[in-house]
């Protein structure tokens, strides 16, 4: 019975094997298979700027905001027109007084109708004295240019007729057109001067027409925009008593007008956030962070921001809020903030130009210690401890570990370790 047994085993192994070596015989050598190269994208080193950050929110205000009120109460008899006899109201721009005319636009009056008439009629003489003075300067110019080419003109005739390639009658014609250009260029200065002369004698009576109407009439003290109207043709105006906020004043005066050209904004920075803010730094503001986000992605070349300057830095901590008021004065075209408005501001605490360096989705960290992956020529990659400088919003700057014109792994990183072969997708300057 176990002789059965241990004859039928040592048959059933004779046939594993006899299957084991057909299946050697039969099956083709495929080799080792190799894994493909990872794909990744990458960043050539360059230089490049990198700035840090301070972050806060405030109020916009206009530098010059003018709260205007007659002297004395009484009737509204007029309020200032537009050029299609529409009355002035909020949004309106006005303009305030300038070299020739003492007084700016006169915007409302009280009372005193007979000397409304002359004013608005010197203003329409004015505007039409000031178009022509346009007009002769323009005439002047083409004066001179009518001369320079009657000179040159006359200059080559000249050499000319001196060899007896023209005649006597051209070389006269030539010298005739030289003299009608003096004569032309004069006649330009004197219309010019004219023109002058006509427009300081027309300021000079609307001067005078309208210091009767000081005390009864409103005019725009600068070049702005009325924000606030508050009085009607035909009511009655009391001056306000004991406004004094600008938020009361706004509200009580008869007419506001502000200068929208220039703008400060104070800006109250926590207490853990002030170190490194100092005067002259570079301020963009926007209505919201998405904003300046977006132009910082563009190097703050376009978008809707305004630039400013840190203009003070108080030397206290506010005891209620625990913050730190700074004011910024804006630079340039304002026209993304209004007055009143409430801005971010992004205070750039400091910058480095001609810098290495990356994107922080570029970097890892092993125990907080950040290292990158460097494309070898050998398509390889070696991993490089980096030391960061200055870190700013979505970059910092290298300061060991990579060098100028290699390329660092900015996507694909965790397909990679030390030696790993890779496939550049592409590389981004």
């Amino acid at each position: 019975m176990n002789k059965k047994y241990l004859l039928t085993g040592i048959g059933a192994l004779v046939i594993a094997f006899g299957v084991y070596r057909f299946a050697q015989l039969t099956t083709p050598d495929i080799g080792v298979m190799e894994s493909p190269p990872a794909r990744v994208e990458v960043q050539v080193m360059k230089p490049a700027s990198v700035s840090s950050w301070a972050f806060a929110e405030g109020t916009a205000e206009a530098l010059r905001k003018s709260f205007l009120n007659f002297e004395q109460s009484g009737k509204v008899v007029y309020i200032g027109e537009m050029a299609d006899d529409s009355q002035l109201r909020e949004g309106v721009r006005v303009f305030g007084p300038s070299e020739d005319v003492r007084k700016g636009q006169l915007l409302a009056q009280i009372d005193n109708r007979e000397s409304v008439a002359d004013v608005r009629s010197l203003e329409a003489r004015l505007q039409s004295a000031r178009e022509r003075k346009k007009e002769a300067e323009a005439g002047k110019a083409r004066a001179e240019n009518d001369l320079s080419q009657a000179r040159s003109d006359y200059e080559r005739t000249s050499k000319i007729y001196q060899k007896g390639v023209v005649s006597r009658e051209e070389f006269e014609r030539a010298n005739t057109d030289l003299k009608n250009a003096e004569a032309g260029l004069s006649s330009a200065e004197s219309s010019l001067q004219a023109a002058i002369a006509e427009s300081k004698s027309i300021a000079a009576d609307l001067n005078r027409a309208t210091v009767s109407l000081e005390k009864t009439s409103l005019f725009a003290p600068f070049d702005g925009v009325i924000t606030s109207m508050n009085i009607l043709e035909d009511n009655y105006y009391y001056p306000p008593a004991g406004a004094t906020s600008s938020k009361e004043r706004e509200v009580s005066s008869a007419i506001v007008v502000v200068d929208d050209s220039s703008y400060e904004v104070r800006l109250e920075v926590p207490e853990l956030s002030f170190s490194g803010i100092e005067e002259g730094q570079t301020v963009y503001l926007a209505h919201d962070d998405q904003a300046l986000y977006q132009a910082e992605k563009n190097g703050f070349t376009q978008g809707a921001f305004v630039k400013g300057k840190v203009w003070s830095v108080s030397p206290s901590i506010s005891l209620q809020t625990r913050s730190l008021q700074v004011k910024v004065r804006t630079e340039g075209d304002a026209s993304a903030i209004r007055d009143g408005m409430f801005v971010q501001a992004w205070i750039a605490t400091e910058e480095k130009q001609d810098v290495l360096t990356l994107p922080w989705q570029t970097l890892s960290f092993r125990n907080g210690v950040p290292f990158v992956y460097v494309v070898t020529p050998e398509n390889t990659v070696e991993l490089r401890w980096v030391d960061l400088g200055l870190q700013g919003l979505d970059r910092a700057e290298v300061l060991e570990g990579v060098y100028e014109g290699e390329k660092v792994v900015i996507r694909g990183q965790h397909l990679l370790t030390p030696g790993t072969k890779v496939e550049v997708l592409g590389a981004k300057q």
